[in-house]
């Protein structure tokens, strides 16, 4: 108990340390943040952290929109407690609006599901994108924030959404296994010329020691190896509420806001707005649509 307590003032302590008059605003007016998070490997918590950043930045008053990008395992809606009724594609039929397609998430957050539907872009005549950019495109007129959980590994559809977005957040764990996953990301992304902002979080940590440890391996590598540079954003501490949470299907932003993993998050929210390595340009949901059709 000691321990938890002592965490959690320090996380207190830092959240209070960054000035509010550094929040970052759309240079537009109008484009949206668009910010992917991936991990390299599964298990590391990816899902359940989008979501819970997700709720922390709705609560700093920004408007948002979590799409689940995930092929294989798409489960956004099982940690919110929530469902989507259609996917992406159900754009293309005449009875469907993004008003359908949409869903209503706590805290004021919309979330779609676009799973397979987002690789089926690819295939799609012009007429059919055309339908589908121009109905997706509004977000930009709404939204602050995207979050785009991708799936776990590095196969080309997962980098194919890394490098389209604004921003990346890396999600691992102290586990080697984990470690060399997100390193082997970083290798792709930056083999790829990937340009944006790489940021790291470290999931699942015992002590802040350990977390740092994680950091400071990881930019010393990809700093040696790589030339490249990545954004610390944050350790989440290892947490049972968390377990109990998601078995419950419920966020532990909502159903333990002051467990030490939800203000870790919301500390995590804090930097992404206040932090000092945002971009100031962002592209928006039709810079990163338009991008990943170039990829494909």
């Amino acid at each position: 108990m000691h321990d938890q307590a002592e965490k959690l003032r320090q996380i207190v302590q830092t959240t209070r340390e960054i000035p509010r008059s550094r929040i970052i605003k759309n240079s537009s007016g109008s484009n949206a943040r668009v910010i992917t998070v991936t991990s390299g490997k599964g298990g590391v918590g990816k899902t359940n952290f989008t979501v819970n950043l997700a709720l922390a930045l709705a609560e700093l008053d920004q408007r948002v929109l979590l799409i689940d990008a995930d092929l294989g395992m798409a489960n956004v809606d099982v940690v919110l407690g929530c469902s989507a009724k259609y996917s992406i594609l159900n754009l293309l039929e005449d009875q469907y609006t993004l008003r359908d397609v949409v869903a209503e998430g706590p805290c004021g957050i919309k979330f779609m599901t676009g799973g397979s539907g987002i690789y089926h872009l690819a295939n799609l005549n012009t007429m059919q994108l055309q339908r589908i950019t121009s109905q997706i495109t509004q977000f930009d007129n709404w939204a602050d924030i995207i979050l785009i959980d991708t799936g776990a590994g590095i196969n080309q559809n997962v980098l194919n959404f890394v490098m389209a977005a604004d921003e990346v957040i890396i999600i691992t764990t102290p586990e080697p296994t984990a470690i060399t996953d997100a390193y082997a990301m970083m290798k792709a992304y930056v083999s790829n010329k990937g340009s944006s902002p790489l940021n790291l979080v470290v999931n699942r940590v015992l002590t802040r020691d350990e977390g740092q440890s994680v950091v400071d391996k990881l930019n010393k590598v990809a700093t040696r190896f790589l030339g490249q540079t990545i954004n610390e954003l944050g350790f989440v501490y290892e947490d049972q509420n968390v377990v109990k949470s998601v078995k419950n299907q419920t966020p532990f932003l909502l159903a333990y806001p002051d467990s030490i993993s939800a203000r870790c998050v919301k500390k995590i929210a804090n930097r992404l707005l206040y932090g000092e390595n945002n971009i100031s340009h962002p592209r928006g949901i039709k810079g990163f649509f338009d991008k990943i059709l170039r990829l494909w």
